[in-house]
This record gives C-alpha cells, structure tokens and sequence, in this order.
C-alpha cells in the first residue's frame, strides 16, 4: 500500500473493500438483492463528485491571486495554494449572511448564517470577502478538466459538485471503488484540491454518499437515506435536468412555487423526522395531500429519481458554431462572442417550438486542442443563461491555460449544441409576461456593460425583507440569481413609504434638546427630552462617513439644523433571546430645511439611516 493511498478522502486504499452504508455490511448478498422496492422506478447509477466548501477554497485562490499581483512578481498562484504565510480567518459571504467560514473562524464564534457585522465582531481578523459565482463557476474547471482525465461526459451540477454516470467508467476502471479512487487521485494530483466522490442508484443519494464518500450498493439506495434527517432533503436535486436551487419544480398551473424550506418545516411539524418516515407514506397519498411538488420529493426519499422527461431530437441536429478571428484571450471577448450565438441558437429553437435544458459547449484551440463542457440547468435556458455558461466556461478554459503554463490559451473555434430538448410549453412564461422593444434594447445595453466591466457594473435593487432600510433591499447584478425574500414578520420595520434614499453608511449625528443636552431613548422607550436641534459634523471630521450622501441631498454640513417635528421612537430589539442580540430605536424628524430623516440610535450614538425626499 503506497503513501497516497492512505491519504485519499473518503475512498478506502486500493485492494480494500469501498465504504459501504452499515446496513449492507450486515446484509448478505442475497438479501440485498432481494427486496427491490418496486413502488420507486429504477434509477440510474450516479457518480457524484464534490469538493468540500467549494466557494471558500475558490475565495482563499482569489485572495492568493490578488497578493501575487499586488506583489507584482507577475507569475500566477498556484492553484488552489493559500497564499504564503496568510494565516488570517476567512469568511464567505452570500446574500448578506455567512456562507462559508474556515475552521479558524468556526473555532472562535462565528456560525453560519450570521451577518457580516456579527461575524466581524466574533472575529475581528478575519478576510470577509462576498461569494464569487462567476470566479468559482471558472475555477472550477480545473477540477472538471481533472474528472475528464478519468471518464468523459461529467457534468457541472453547481460550482464544487460534479455528476457523471457510474455504470460505463466503473466497468472500466474495474469496479466503482477503482473509479471512486481514480477520480480523487486525478483531483488531487491536477488541482491539488481533496475530492470526496460518492455512488448510489440516482443522483439524491450520490449527493448524500458524496458527504461521507460511501459507495451505496445496487438496490439500496432507499435503504442508505431513510436514517437521514429530513432536512437532507435541502440538497434535492429538484426540477428538470438535476438543476440546484432553493425550491422545487413549479406546479402544473404554473402559479405558484412551492417552497422547500417550508415543505422541510411542515413534515416535521407533522413529526415525520426521517427521509424513512417520509418514505413509508403512500405515494398516492403524498401526491393527493401535497401536491406534485411534494411528490417529487417523496420519490427522491424512496431512492428513486423522477423519470427523465421525454428528450425531442431534430432530424438534423442542432448547432451554432463561430470561428474566431482574432482568437479569443480574454472573457470580455467571450461576452461579444456569446450573445449572437445565444441569440442564433434561441431562435433555431422558438422555429421548432422546442427549450434546451441541457447544454454541451465546445471548444477548438489554436493548438487544435478540443474542449467540451456540458452545463445542466433547472428550466429553460435563455439566451441570457447561454452568455452566462459561454462567459464562464471561456474564463475556466483560459484559466486553466494560464495557471498551467501554457502559452497557447487562445480559442479560435466555438460551439454551442442543445443535448436535451423539451416541449416549449414545459417552460413558457406568463401571457402577460414578455419584455417590452424598449426593456430588450435596455437589456442589450445592460449585457455590453457587463461584458466591458464585469458582472458587477450593472446592480439592481431586490427587496428581500428586514427591521432596518439597508437590509430591506440588496443590490445584484442584473441576471444574477435573485436572493431569497425574507417575508418576516419584522417587529420595529419602518411602514410605506420607506426613505427614497437609503445611506449605507450612515453618517453620526447629534440630537440635542433645547437645553442643549443630548437627547436619548430610555429603557421605557421614551424620549429623554424634546428634540430640538441636530448637529451634523463637518465633512472629514472624526467619524464623519457618509456625510457627503447627507450634502448632496440639500442637508448643509459642520451646522445645527433646528428640528421642526418629530415622531416617536420605536423600538428594535434583535435576536433579544441570543448573546449577540442588539436592541436600537428609530425616530423620524422633520429639520429646518425642510427635509425629513429617519434616525437610528444605538447605545446612545444617533446615525442618519434614510432621507424621505
């Protein structure tokens, strides 16, 4: 036994026997393949392969990047190395809350799921840095690339999560626990990153095995998830094509969507607590009480996997293929690039009233190299979903030349071929739902943008729910993923019509009454005193952000502004049950020019948080 092979996560050494679940270790051959579970349609072996904490390893490779640049050595990190003597915590993350946090974060506070300002005040150290789509989407190619050394025809779930089929590559390779370590050693070895690989009968239960790197034999799949928690269900891969996200398929009218959290809450409210309980309830029963939605799950629970829709192939198959002159180096050029192939493409498709939920993306390179990288998604892909998967899959491609060494990158040849078709009416919009000439001329406008600048130069509001205004609304980038609203109720949040200006970072001012001491908001949430008069500091003086935003918006700086009206405070008492809970107070006022503003206070410090205009 070599030295690698002890080092393989969550695959056993070669010529041992793979990691199995505990029940088949006890159970004989015979009575494993006895019992079938014929209620659940067969389902198709499933490799999944998945690199644990995904966007932080892709975060600490921008981080190291980011210092070798500004080192000015002008050689790349080294893929997936942390950068040289960083010993700094960090901190992912994604729609304001903490995604990801290494284990010196975990170590001294900070949990998942909390907001910046709390993570920071656990760890005052730590690197926060914002989740990366795009740069985890490209980097992730490497590890890809290094799957399809072992077996063609991986497919991109997500960024971090492969699947492939099992049956044709483990046949080859001499058995799934070969397959399994082939794959880890081929990660480890190109990218130097730890894979874990998991198999199991459809791609819910490889998702699950791919945590602890178990290889769930034939015909027991049910069996390996019915001592899981029902929560496991949040890693369901739900709707057509095995896509990811936070809800399941619509219903049939298409009105509604149901989601999956809440179906997560509602079983165990009704005290089924295991993927088992909830796959011992009659399918007919499920389907009746919950609906299609719920069904679907049901079936994933019973070790199944939803009958692959009916795949529609042209007699003359589809592609729309570009040559490149001059070839392309750099992901702006992939953005021009794309968009008249999605373009081209998404009509081929409107003429034969079809949708392609299943993309392949090929690639010719001036060495004459080819590359093919085949994208699932949850739905129909727009044209604006094509440019994404062609701008991310360029910068992957040209990526992974670069950090290889290798001094012919360029792409002089793309193609674009739809490997799974479906009806038209699976996914068309609302009657009343198509953009406007006026709305498609301002989303072309939007996509140069982002492909001149980046994804990050074109931000739209989202209203996504909260207590104070800057959390009420969150700025993405146009065609980006929408975050999930939070619906509340939230205690203490201001009522319509909010502040037309929202500060983000609000400026510190003074309220004084007219004796000219400082009024506060007491324990009994009163005021100490009639405001009558609000200082606000000159710009550049100590504490003095965001005093600019004030200026602009006719409030004068370095003077006191007599208050004209005031409303009473109101009380925001957050998280008040945990040790990090914050209690603060709002007050609105009227000052002498005539301008409204929403006053936040907390531990006796006033702020500006919005400006009625």
């Amino acid at each position: 036994m070599s030295g690698n092979e002890l080092l393989l996560p969550g695959v056993m050494p070669t010529g041992e026997k793979a990691q199995v679940d505990e029940k088949e270790q006890v159970d004989g051959e015979d009575q494993a393949g006895g019992e079938d579970h014929a209620d659940a349609p067969p389902a198709t072996r499933i490799a999944a392969v998945v690199v644990p904490a995904w966007p932080l390893l892709a975060a600490r490779e921008k981080l190291a990047r980011e210092k070798v640049a500004r080192a000015g050595s002008g050689a790349g990190a080294a893929a997936g190395a942390p950068a040289e003597g960083a010993s700094a915590p960090v901190v992912v993350m994604d729609r304001h809350r903490v995604s990801h946090a290494d284990a010196a974060a975990l170590a001294v506070g900070v949990g998942i799921g909390m907001r910046r300002r709390a993570a920071q005040a656990a760890c005052p150290e730590a690197v926060v840095v914002e989740a990366d789509v795009e740069h985890e989407s490209a980097l992730f190619e490497l590890v890809a690339a290094a799957v399809d050394t072992v077996a063609a025809g991986v497919d991109v779930l997500r960024p971090g999560v492969l699947l492939m089929s099992a049956r044709g590559p483990a046949r080859h390779r001499g058995g799934e626990d070969a397959l399994a370590e082939a794959i880890v050693d081929a990660v480890a070895e190109l990218t130097g990153w730890d894979a874990v690989v998991g198999i199991a009968d459809g791609p819910f239960a490889a998702l699950l095995a791919a945590r602890s790197g178990r290889i769930v034999r034939p015909g027991r799949s049910r069996d390996y998830l019915g001592p899981h928690a029902i929560s496991a269900l949040r890693d369901a891969p739900v709707g057509p094509g095995w896509g990811h996200r936070d809800q399941p398929a619509a219903d049939a009218d298409r009105t509604r969507r149901v989601d999956l959290a809440e179906v997560i809450d509602l079983l165990e409210r009704l005290g089924i607590r295991t993927l088992g309980d909830f796959a011992d309830l009659p399918a007919t029963s499920v389907a009746a009480r919950f609906g299609p939605d719920v069904a679907q799950l049901h079936l994933l629970a019973r070790g199944g996997e939803p009958t692959p829709p009916q795949a529609h192939h042209p007699t003359q198959p589809l592609e729309v293929a570009r040559t490149l002159d001059p070839p392309l180096v750099r992901v702006d050029q992939a953005a021009f690039a794309a968009r008249p192939m999605a373009e081209e493409l998404h009509g081929m498709l409107v003429a034969r009233g079809l949708i392609c939920t299943r993309l392949r993306i090929l690639a010719l390179t001036a060495s004459g190299e080819e590359m093919e990288r085949t994208w699932r998604h949850d739905g129909a892909l727009s044209p604006a979903d094509v440019v994404d998967r062609i701008r991310w899959q360029c910068d992957g491609w040209i990526t992974r030349a670069r950090l290889r060494g290798e001094q012919t990158g360029q792409i002089t040849r793309l193609a674009l071929q739809p490997v799974q078709l479906l009806p038209a009416g699976e996914g068309a919009p609302a009657l009343w739902g198509s953009a406007g000439e006026a709305a498609q001329r301002a989303g072309r406008a939007f996509a140069r943008a982002q492909g001149l600048a980046g994804e990050e130069a074109v931000l739209v509001p989202v209203e996504v729910g909260g207590r104070l205004l800057a959390e009420q609304v969150a700025l993405v980038p146009w065609r980006s993923e929408r975050p999930t609203a939070r619906p509340g109720p939230w205690p203490g949040s201001l009522p319509r019509p909010l502040p037309s200006v929202v500060l983000r970072t609000p400026p510190l001012v003074v309220l004084r009454d007219a004796e000219g001491a400082e009024v506060v908001v007491t324990a009994r949430a009163l005021l100490s005193a009639p405001p009558a008069v609000l200082e606000v500091p000159r710009a550049g003086s100590a504490g003095a952000d965001g005093i600019e935003a004030l200026v602009s918006h006719g409030v004068a700086a370095g003077r006191a502004h007599r208050v004209l009206a005031h409303g009473a405070p109101t009380v925001l008492d957050e998280r008040w049950w945990r040790p990090d809970g914050r209690r603060a107070a709002r007050l609105a006022v009227v000052i002498e020019p005539g301008r409204a503003l929403v006053l936040l206070s907390r531990e006796g410090a006033w702020t500006v948080e919005g400006i009625h205009d």
